[in-house]
């Protein structure tokens, strides 16, 4: 069966409509955006348009790709500061150059709708946030939809970053899943995703998970565009489509985040 991300996310966004509709406040999120990345640029329009069509203002900060991270630290510092911001996030990846975990550290915990910062992140490792990961919450969200349980399944989680595999594995082994985590230096993959009831993938290698890497019935959540999804949903039990995935999904996560983290 082929995920409906569209679907999962317009609960998610109608919920938080209602939510705000009810409280009566008014909610702002403020993205910072470095460079000239097309593909980023695209990303934030999509939350900038979610986050309208569910009633908060979105504001983007552009700065140019040559910054420094004290000069980007300093220009964050003001933005988190502005009272009627409720959240900020930085678009990632940043520029090689920019200290991506000393920038995130500068966004306030209560402002920290991608749970992103070593505050934030030490309160998610320990069962002390008060909101999921974007990432997390995707997953979360895909097998409530769906009544998947991950307890007693194995996953194999395809890369380690910080935005998806390190913090998707952590929330799968906690929910009581036996977890392997596939990254570059892993010799052999297909010795754990071809056993894999539970397949996460957020590296950004296209064709990186094939057909013959994938056992009949399993799931497969695809952050990074990484499976070759023609050949494996004919054997997958539920896999996400490339557009229409886990996109929107991660998207409304960001904003439920907003509202959890205010109203």
């Amino acid at each position: 069966m082929i995920v409906d991300g569209r679907k999962i996310s317009k609960r998610i966004l109608d919920e938080a409509k209602d939510k705000i509709g009810k409280s009566g406040k008014k909610l702002r999120l403020a993205a910072v955006l470095v460079g000239d990345n097309p593909e980023l640029k695209k990303f934030v329009e999509l939350k900038r348009k979610a986050a309208e069509d569910t009633g908060i203002e979105f504001r983007i900060y552009e700065f140019p790709e040559d910054i420094s991270s004290n000069q980007l630290r300093e220009e964050l510092n003001k933005i988190a500061k502005v009272k009627t911001t409720h959240g900020v996030i930085i678009e990632l990846p940043l520029p090689g150059h920019l200290n991506t975990q000393y920038l995130l550290n500068t966004i306030p915990e209560e402002k920290d709708v991608d749970v992103l910062s070593e505050k934030s992140q030490g309160k998610f490792f320990t069962g002390r946030s008060k909101v999921l990961p974007p990432s997390v919450e995707a997953v979360k969200q895909i097998f409530g939809e769906y009544n998947i349980n991950p307890k007693g399944k194995t996953a194999a989680v395809f890369g380690y970053g910080l935005l998806v595999g390190k913090l998707v594995s952590h929330w799968l082994i906690q929910q009581g899943a036996t977890v392997s985590v596939v990254t570059e230096h892993t010799k052999d993959p297909i010795r754990y995703s071809l056993f894999a009831d539970l397949i996460i993938s957020g590296v950004g290698r296209p064709n990186l998970i094939t057909a013959n890497m994938v056992k009949d019935s399993a799931i497969v959540i695809d952050f990074g565009r990484d499976v070759d999804f023609d050949a494996v949903s004919k054997k997958a039990g539920y896999i996400t489509p490339p557009l229409g995935g886990v996109g929107p999904i991660v998207v409304a996560a960001v904003l439920k985040n907003l509202v959890e983290l205010n109203l």
